[in-house]
């Protein structure tokens, strides 16, 4: 049992490496959509050398017109794709918005061009900047063209989907369970004592624009994870058979930014605030006896946050996104009951703190444990100093989910 705690210890150290070098890569992604919004933003300008040129929703000659534009109109561009450029304008109503322009209606210019005196200026100039009003035109045919969306100022998501959460104590504490009972009746089990890592989570968001690239907003998010296994020690006729089953859950709430660097694509970081709960039961069932422990426990504390998503967009207003998300959050000091009874009607229980100690087996081995108990745990058997346990929430999570603007 030695050698499979020491197994069990090295693939939790090499997973939360694993963890810290996702979590790097999250903060790389971070500030590379930094870097890469600033440099967007200040990468065209353009000057519509047609006649009249159309301003699409999508990079697609048969998409929506959304805007209009007259020759000789500068427009600022933030990248491009393929033969359309991304352009940033404002339309006659509403805050500015974004909308794609083909490469042969205009030209990029270097530097800005110059202003003309007033008496120079072209007709077409006056009207642009509303020293005359434009001449009447004749509506554009609905075919071609419809009204510029206005610009969206809230956007809610609701997702769901899968998460691995770590676990911590809670885990190491069941498992830690088999291998003294092993211990101490000197069999080895048949099954294995399985960790609540896999579960699923749901949740949703609100957010609001700060700049064309940048959303600020807040989220809440529920998620479980829980695991029951059996073990039987199994001697002669006679077995014991010993049942497990950890369980975590938590409601996180958090206040984010996401940066979009391209139209489909976003990198998010936060701070979440945890409202978090964590239970064990144990039971050892022999023949006619039985005994058994449940125990549930709730504490608070911050984590953090950071992943990045993509973003498909059916309609102006409606998109559908997939999103990865890295939290690192490990949570102490819970408090909570734990109840004891058995098949001969005795029943105890103890309120105070969710501890994690060693106890020591026959050979002198060390097995984990974790308990509620209402004082320090001081009897024999019990090994090195309790310390209140850590549940441990760091993980990942695969989320999809719909995107509403308004």
């Amino acid at each position: 049992m030695g050698l499979v705690s020491s197994i069990s210890a090295f693939r939790r150290e090499l997973l939360k490496k694993r963890l810290i070098k996702i979590y790097a890569f999250l903060l790389a992604i971070f500030f590379l959509s930094l870097l890469s919004v600033q440099a967007q933003e200040k990468s065209y300008r353009l000057r519509v050398v047609t006649e009249l040129a159309n301003i699409r929703l999508k990079p697609d000659i048969g998409s929506e017109i959304i805007h209009q534009v007259f020759q000789g109109k500068i427009l600022e561009s933030t990248g491009q794709e393929g033969e359309w450029y991304i352009v940033k304008f404002k339309p006659d109503e509403g805050d500015f918005t974004y909308g794609y322009v083909h490469e042969s209606l205009v030209i990029a210019l270097e530097q800005p061009p110059l202003v003309k005196p007033i008496e120079e200026r072209t007709e077409l100039e006056k009207i642009e900047k509303g020293e005359e009003k434009p001449p009447t035109q004749q509506p554009i045919p609905a075919t071609l063209s419809s009204p510029a969306p206005p610009k969206s100022v809230i956007e809610l998501f609701f997702s769901g989907g899968g998460i691995f959460i770590d676990g911590g104590d809670l885990n190491k504490g069941a498992q830690g369970l088999a291998g003294l009972r092993s211990d101490q009746l000197a069999i080895q089990g048949e099954g294995e004592v399985k960790p609540a890592h896999l579960g699923y989570v749901v949740g949703g968001e609100l957010s609001f624009p700060l700049s064309s690239h940048i959303m600020v907003g807040l989220g809440v998010d529920y998620f479980l994870s829980e695991k029951e296994s059996r073990v039987e020690f199994a001697k002669g006729s006679s077995s014991e058979i010993l049942t497990t089953r950890p369980k975590i859950q938590a409601i996180p709430l958090r206040l984010f930014i996401s940066f979009y660097p391209l139209r489909s694509f976003y990198a998010k970081i936060g701070v979440e605030y945890y409202f978090a709960k964590c239970s064990y039961f144990y039971r050892f069932q022999k023949e006619d006896f039985g005994e058994e422990w449940q125990g549930e426990a709730e504490g608070r504390d911050f984590g953090f946050l950071g992943g990045f998503g993509f973003d498909f967009a059916f309609s102006s207003n409606f998109s559908f996104i997939v999103e990865v998300i890295g939290r690192y959050a490990e949570i102490k000091s819970f408090k909570g009951k734990n109840t004891y009874n058995n098949s001969e009607g005795l029943e105890t229980t103890e309120e105070g703190i969710l501890y994690s100690y060693y106890a020591k087996g026959a050979g002198g081995e060390r097995y984990p444990l974790l308990f509620i108990r209402d004082k320090v745990p001081s009897e024999a058997g019990v090994f090195g100093p309790p310390e209140p346990a850590i549940i441990d929430f760091t993980g990942l999570s695969l989320k999809a989910g719909f995107k509403i603007k308004f």
